[in-house]
């Protein structure tokens, strides 16, 4: 027996790939229709009652009379837009710098989910049609945040490669 003789083709998972994003981008789609509220999450200001704020919110939703709008929109329109975007670029199966995809997929996204928010409390316009609750400055912070780490995300990839470069050009043996 040979090596050869045990060698697999291997899979080729585009395809899942491409059904998972498709339904994120349709559910995430659905969420910004119809203004769902973003979970709270617990962190430094906000510990034990998470849960309670975000239930109170999701009765807001429910009990609000109306067309419900809110800015969590924005972003749930930004997560179905790259889901959407990804889902296109892997169907078109060319092969693209790993840059150049992060440009095409998260940047229309990303772009749509942060300045959306930014314009909205800029122009004064309320956060929420159903909740009474007014937490502007703290989304503005998180989306700073956001945007923050997906412009830095190809540059930070640009230094650890570069790192690379140098240490090969050492002569350092790499495992």
């Amino acid at each position: 027996m040979s090596i050869e003789s045990f060698d697999v083709e291997p899979i080729d998972h585009r395809r899942l790939i491409r059904w998972l994003l498709g339904v994120a981008a349709a559910v995430t789609g659905v969420l910004a229709i119809i203004g769902w509220p973003l979970p709270v999450l617990p962190g430094r200001y906000v510990r034990t009652d998470a849960w309670e704020r975000t239930t109170a919110l999701i009765e807001a939703w429910w009990t609000h009379d109306g067309w419900r709008m809110s800015g969590a929109s924005w972003f749930w329109g930004g997560v179905a837009i790259g889901a959407t975007t990804g889902a296109v670029m892997i169907r078109a199966g060319t092969e693209r710098s790993w840059r150049r995809t992060w440009l095409l997929t998260v940047l229309p996204g990303g772009v749509i989910a942060a300045l959306g928010p930014l314009v909205q409390v800029l122009l004064g316009i309320r956060w929420s049609n159903y909740a009474g609750s007014h937490d502007s400055l703290s989304v503005i912070i998180v989306y700073a945040i956001g945007l923050a780490g997906a412009v830095g995300l190809p540059f930070f990839r640009g230094w650890v490669m570069h790192g690379r470069k140098q240490s090969d050009d050492d002569g350092a043996l790499r495992p």
